[in-house]
């Protein structure tokens, strides 16, 4: 990872600190070289006209940023973790989550997660989708334990669910996951942000 990274607005999450920002078109590197950083795992089962969408740059990242909000998420001064958001109708996309590899398994994960559910709730969603390779077992492991579950696994269900939303962004043998924000109210996590946002005003 690079040393030089810029400060936008911050706020505050639910954790031990780690921040997060929104993203400025300056960020992009950043979050290119965070999602890049685990290419290597992905390369031993994506396929290889997917590996674009791991082993990314500058043309990536000018078309990304247009299309999604992007997040880092800062433990002190060194960005450990990308998140990016989109909204299909009732629910917002959980996209390009990923974390420095030095950092993978230290709960930063699970905060960007958190993050992207407060988002969410905000703007009324009904729930959070995303997909991801079954031989990713890291990031199935903690998608499931965060509360996502497995929906649909053919490409013809994770392709036309929701009218299609998610084709554009489907890898191939990647299977569907969803949180209901129905099944899980999670106010604790509501209060909790409401309040650590309003402190920071």
């Amino acid at each position: 990872m690079q040393s030089t990274y810029y400060t936008n607005t911050t706020k505050p999450t639910p954790s031990n600190g780690l921040q997060i920002r929104r993203v400025k078109r300056r960020d992009m590197e950043i979050v290119a070289q965070l999602v890049s950083s685990s290419a290597d795992w992905y390369a031993k089962f994506v396929d290889a006209k997917d590996m674009d969408e791991h082993e990314v740059g500058e043309e990536w990242a000018d078309v990304n940023y247009n299309r999604r909000d992007f997040y880092l998420g800062y433990e002190g001064n060194t960005p450990v973790g990308t998140i990016s958001l989109q909204y299909f109708g009732e629910y917002a996309y959980l996209g390009y989550i990923y974390l420095d590899v030095k950092h993978v398994g230290q709960g930063y994960g699970k905060q960007l997660m958190q993050f992207g559910e407060l988002q969410a709730r905000q703007r009324g969603m009904k729930g959070m989708a995303l997909i991801a390779h079954p031989e990713a077992t890291w990031a199935k492991k903690a998608y499931l334990k965060y509360g996502f579950e497995l929906t649909e696994t053919s490409k013809h269900a994770v392709t036309s669910w929701n009218r299609g939303v998610l084709r554009p962004h489907y890898e191939e043998g990647f299977e569907l996951y969803l949180y209901d924000f129905k099944q899980r109210p999670n106010t604790n996590l509501l209060k909790q942000y409401a309040k650590e946002l309003a402190s920071a005003l």
